[in-house]
């Protein structure tokens, strides 16, 4: 004799009748949560280079390409397009109007473009703070001058296309140790040795892979190095170059001439200063999916470290780097909003500067 079950009650058949249809759906509903939580690769992805054809950006966009494919999932086509003129801020415009957060698109920047934000530039319609950094690439910035041509109170002419420009942390730091500063027209750098020695200028910013070069050229010419616009650590905070080991980087000059200012106004010469010395960076837009921004981060960590794109950047005297090191350079280039107002009053205060 078998021993039957025992009848469920009305009230809990009727509780596991309507539990099924119910039990029916876990299944897809668990399908659809672990498709939403895996990345969805797209079949291309777009370099968004903000430079002309045959600009400085174009060749670094051709030299990046070719590892950044190699380094994603095969099914990924790389692709690039060129926008706009060599300051990046067209370029930057269309990245931040136009680009969906979807990680397809990746913009390809000069400093030239965090310059104008910076600054307050009205053409500038993007916000630099959102970038999210993939890879950047650094070059060095010295400050040269005269002998005791720099002091408090001492009016320093300095070659410069504006007020605005790839000169802003030079000029704001003579500034910031009470130098009166003249900008007088820009030139090329095989002219400034004649310049010097004829006393046109008494100081001049050096950016280009022949810093280090020029700066022992011009030592017959009794220039010397200032300071310089220093080198972000793994930290992110500014260390001596390691091409100037001997050079304060510019807080340090300024603490030796008991000089000081507002901590906003420190936080924006910092931001001048990675801005000034970004050959490139190569951002995200803010809400990419965390799966696509660690995918273009592990291919530009793996780009980064190819030997033909680590020689390209030794010819180029140019740093890369990427992961936590490039986040903090867009970091520290990104100024907080205390910075940005206390910039650009600087500017309109120092130089009536408006912008075009």
């Amino acid at each position: 004799m078998t021993d039957a079950l025992p009848f469920p009650s009305r009230r809990r058949l009727l509780g596991v009748c309507a539990s099924l249809p119910l039990l029916g759906r876990v299944a897809p509903v668990c399908a659809m949560r672990t498709a939403a939580a895996a990345p969805a690769f797209p079949d291309a992805a777009t370099i968004l280079v903000a430079g002309p054809e045959g600009g400085t950006l174009d060749r670094w966009s051709r030299a990046l390409a070719p590892g950044l494919a190699q380094a994603m999932p095969p099914e990924i086509v790389i692709r690039r397009s060129l926008v706009g003129a060599v300051d990046g801020v067209t370029g930057a415009n269309q990245f931040g109007a136009r680009t969906a957060p979807d990680g397809q698109t990746v913009l390809l920047a000069p400093g030239d473009a965090v310059l104008a934000w910076l600054a307050g530039d009205p053409r500038a319609q993007y916000d630099v703070g959102l970038w999210m950094a993939a890879m950047a690439g650094l070059t060095t910035g010295v400050l040269v001058a005269r002998t005791g041509a720099v002091a408090p109170g001492r009016m320093v002419r300095l070659p410069a296309a504006g007020p605005a420009g790839p000169e802003l942390p030079a000029i704001l730091g003579l500034d910031g140790i009470g130098a009166r500063v003249a900008l007088t027209a820009p030139l090329s750098d095989d002219l400034l040795p004649a310049a010097f020695a004829q006393g046109a200028i008494e100081a001049a910013l050096l950016r280009c892979p022949r810093a280090a070069a020029q700066v022992r050229a011009l030592a017959a010419a009794d220039v010397q190095p200032v300071f310089t616009l220093g080198m972000l650590d793994p930290a992110g905070k500014l260390r001596r170059c390691e091409s100037f080991p001997e050079v304060p980087v510019f807080p340090e000059l300024q603490a030796m001439m008991r000089q000081s200012w507002a901590p906003a106004l420190r936080t924006a010469w910092s931001a001048a200063a990675i801005a000034a010395q970004l050959e490139f960076a190569l951002v995200l837009p803010q809400l990419t999916p965390a799966a696509m921004v660690a995918l273009w981060r592990t291919a530009a960590t793996e780009t980064m470290a190819a030997l033909d794109v680590q020689a390209i950047a030794r010819a180029a005297a140019v740093r890369l780097v990427a992961g936590t090191q490039a986040t903090s350079a867009i970091n520290v280039a990104g100024a907080d909003q205390p910075a940005l107002l206390a910039l650009r009053g600087w500017l309109a205060t120092r130089y009536h500067w408006k912008p075009a």
